[in-house]
């Protein structure tokens, strides 16, 4: 036999996955792609909690207020109106900064917007209870509403107070944190405790600093 009589040699035939019927790429069957939390390694995870703000609910946000009689409590607080922060004062200091600035009594309360953001909320109560105004009422009337549904609050310079929408969807139930209310407290005001003089915020309210 010749040379030009031997048998071509053909080269191995490449197989390529097979995919599913109609699939062209490796996205089309994203059922087949999909991992379990236990895979992921987030089973049963948990948020941990490390900042907690001080603030009224905005505007587009709807919120539930966690009910119970101990997740409220009524202090005294200053307003930073620089920063819109709030600092919360220890009852040895009211005399003090009440000689030299404004401070606010206000019902804390926590809520959880349908995004879960916790946060405090400070329902203000007037300086003289027998006149308070519609901003402090319809503030209130939200709280209360907010312990058994979902809602969100709109502020109207006409009305002199908020208007209150109720949700029209079935939000289900907020899932709220294991914390209790004293430790969220605790991250709400972290380092924004007037509880002597030597704190910045009243070094500062004094004009030391």
């Amino acid at each position: 036999m010749t040379t030009l009589d031997k048998p071509t040699e053909t080269a191995a035939t490449i197989e390529l996955p097979k995919l599913n019927s109609g699939a062209t790429g490796f996205f089309d069957d994203l059922e087949a792609l999909k991992l379990s939390q236990e895979e992921m390694g987030i089973q049963g995870a948990n948020e941990i909690l490390t900042r907690i703000p001080v603030r009224k609910p905005q505007k587009h946000e709807y919120f539930r207020v966690r009910p119970g009689d101990e997740n409220c409590f009524t202090a005294v607080l200053y307003e930073d109106r620089e920063t819109r922060e709030y600092y919360f004062v220890a009852p040895k200091m009211l005399p003090l900064l009440r000689a030299v600035t404004d401070v606010s009594v206000a019902t804390l309360v926590p809520f959880i917007t349908k995004q879960k953001v916790v946060g405090i909320f400070p329902l203000k109560l007037s300086g003289d209870a027998t006149a308070q105004g519609g901003w402090q009422t319809t503030a209130m009337r939200a709280a209360h509403l907010a312990k058994t549904q979902w809602i969100r609050i709109q502020a109207d310079m006409g009305l002199s107070g908020y208007r209150i929408y109720a949700a029209e969807g079935q939000l289900g139930e907020p899932k709220w944190p294991a914390e209790p209310f004293n430790e969220l407290l605790d991250l709400a005001f972290k380092d924004r405790v007037i509880s002597n003089q030597d704190h910045p915020m009243f070094n500062k309210i004094l004009g030391r600093i």
